[in-house]
């Protein structure tokens, strides 16, 4: 009975063994995970972020109501936040525009998420992250119609886009601080979005370059008050200087030679929850393309790194960001070599 026992333990060794080593060996591609992935999610009550009490003798709350309303702003903290032999460590921090849109599959708007945690967790399981531990991301949503977040995340001289700004560093910023054990430094602290939310990102770091050292930008909507910022930080010595510092990726997809976006792709309507009209944007990625040429010029005229990569046929939605998420996220955290070797997952 125990030469029994002895030869099934063996074997379920061996079993474990083997399971190890396909799951370490498994090409890591796209799709990632779906959810938080053994992370844990926090919702910071609105009324410490905006001013939830408006009221006609105090002018100023309701003015700033009405340019920022109150939302729920979740944070991502990774399984390590709560392991006892990470208790005083602390972490990067990502702030995430348009975050329904980020985690889950259900809470976005097109029913198709980036899976940006599934993104986060599989590279640090698989040790392609330089940092000790997953950052911190926060999720911030945008407005609740398309009218209001192109405000929010416009044009650099927008007033509504100053005050989504104002907002993220001076008040959003320093919550987190205080709340999180998050490194301090903007070589600590980076910015993510997609579209009008890439602008956004990279809004932060040319208005606030002592709080954010990078931006990430997917298929980016760069207009022309963002794009004349950035020529006039690559004359000035001063500002060149500092824009040569920070960690800069910008990405789209488009028709490239014979490859064209598709006008419709049916799976973009099978979805995780009642949204199943998916628009492609199939046009969009193209037309931004000059918008974006330009911003590379102004960077390269001023010295400064940073990395572009084009996916050819790549659509404007969730699910074609989603296919290349992982990009970004190597070129801010990854390491060096694994960075360099962007086909790493082709």
């Amino acid at each position: 009975m125990m030469n029994l026992i002895g030869i099934i333990s063996c074997f379920a060794c061996v079993l474990i063994w083997r399971a190890d080593a396909y799951t370490d060996s498994r090409p890591l591609l796209p799709p990632f995970p779906n959810g938080v992935c053994s992370g844990s999610v926090v919702t910071l009550p609105q009324d410490e972020l905006y001013s939830t009490k408006s009221s006609p003798f105090n002018l100023f709350s309701s003015i700033e109501n009405i340019m920022l309303p109150p939302r729920d702003v979740k944070v991502w903290m990774p399984a390590e936040y709560n392991k006892p032999e990470f208790r005083t460590h602390r972490f990067p921090v990502l702030y995430c525009h348009d975050g329904q849109n980020a985690m889950e599959d259900a809470d976005s708007w097109t029913g198709s998420s980036w899976r940006l945690v599934g993104a986060l967790t599989r590279l640090y399981e698989r040790d392609l992250l330089r940092i000790e531990a997953p950052p911190i991301v926060v999720l911030v949503p945008c407005g609740d119609s398309f009218q209001r977040r192109h405000s929010e995340y416009g044009d650099l001289p927008h007033p509504v886009s100053q005050a989504h700004g104002e907002f993220m560093a001076t008040k959003l910023h320093p919550y987190i601080m205080n709340r999180f054990r998050v490194k301090e430094g903007p070589e600590h602290c980076a910015a993510l979005g997609s579209s009008l939310g890439g602008q956004a990102s990279l809004q932060l770091l040319l208005r606030y370059p002592k709080i954010f050292g990078a931006a990430a930008c997917l298929s980016p909507c760069f207009q022309a008050g963002t794009i004349a910022a950035v020529v006039s930080k690559s004359i000035a010595p001063s500002e060149r200087e500092d824009l040569r510092s920070k960690t800069i990726y910008i990405d789209n997809g488009g028709d490239v030679d014979d490859t064209r976006v598709p006008v419709i792709d049916v799976m973009d309507h099978f979805t995780m929850n009642d949204r199943w009209w998916n628009p492609g944007y199939w046009w969009l990625d193209t037309s931004l393309q000059p918008m974006i040429d330009a911003v590379k010029f102004a960077l390269d005229q001023a010295g400064v790194q940073y990395r572009y990569e084009k996916f050819p046929g790549g659509r404007h939605n969730e699910r074609g960001w989603a296919q290349r998420i992982h990009r970004p996220l190597l070129h801010l955290y990854g390491k060096e070599d694994e960075n360099e070797n962007v086909n790493m997952f082709d």
